[in-house]
């Protein structure tokens, strides 16, 4: 009876250290393991993480934009600001936020001679069709910080950008920049938080007819109904206002009363 009980509890010790062991051995194993199945599904992992975007126009309107290109075409930025917001003190537009569109068109337009710009025209001549694509792409993606003049706005200028003048033949200014001069992408330009130099200097080339990219002439008509004391009225106001942001591609649907006749 004894030897019998004995032999029980001999069995039972050599079960419990048994499945103490397998018990301990599995917590081995698995900490084995663990290590292993996660160095295995990494790479797994990092293929489904999506890269950062990269930048509109790619890298090689980037590159344009800030270093220039290899055959000697000068850095966008000398002139037009890291973040394309331009230099007022030299009347350098800010183009950041423009529409790829109108942007590639301009440079387009300094090449053929549309455009007379003696800084411009040799830099657009040396650009390539994807090469002006490419960095009209990543200025247009851009959305530097606005700078609204803080000069008053004169209600002059504010007069003909919204309703225009009737008395010279002369429509509202937002019938094709849109409210605000925000613009209306991808044909008519952002006028809003441009500045003021460049706005005479354009509004000037237009009137005496160095400048001819509308096909419909809409534009140097208008100008040349302007005194030159509208041309600063209307500047002011427009400078004044805050600029919009990245453009978006899409074509937005005209103001009322419109009568557009072509892009700039």
């Amino acid at each position: 009876m004894i030897l019998r009980a004995l032999r029980r509890l001999a069995v039972q010790s050599y079960c419990l250290r048994r499945r103490v062991y397998s018990e301990s051995l599995r917590f081995i194993l698995l900490d084995a393991l663990i290590p292993a199945i996660a160095v295995l599904c990494a790479p797994a992992l990092w293929a489904q993480t999506p890269p950062p975007a990269a930048p509109a126009g790619g890298n090689a309107g980037m590159q344009i934009a800030n270093s220039g290109a290899p055959n000697g075409v000068a850095a966008c930025a000398s002139c037009h600001g890291a973040q394309g917001e331009g230099n007022a003190a030299a009347n350098f537009p800010r183009i950041a936020g423009q529409s790829q569109t109108y942007l590639a068109r301009q440079i387009k337009s300094y090449a053929d001679g549309r455009r007379d710009n003696a800084v411009m025209a040799p830099i657009a001549k040396a650009l390539d069709e994807q090469q002006i694509n490419a960095v009209a792409a990543y200025y247009a993606g851009l959305q530097p910080p606005s700078t609204p003049a803080p000069a008053p706005v004169p209600k002059r200028g504010q007069q003909l950008a919204t309703v225009g003048d009737d008395k010279i033949g002369v429509q509202g200014c937002v019938n094709c920049h849109g409210p605000g001069g925000t613009g209306e992408p991808p044909g008519y330009p952002y006028l809003a938080g441009q500045h003021h130099g460049y706005l005479v200097a354009s509004l000037t080339a237009w009137k005496n007819g160095t400048r001819s990219t509308d096909p419909s002439q809409q534009m140097n008509i208008i100008a040349k109904r302007l005194s030159d004391s509208d041309i600063a009225a209307l500047a002011a106001y427009y400078a004044a206002q805050p600029a919009p942001g990245s453009a978006s591609g899409t074509q937005k649907g005209g103001a009322a009363g419109s009568k557009k006749g072509g892009t700039q």
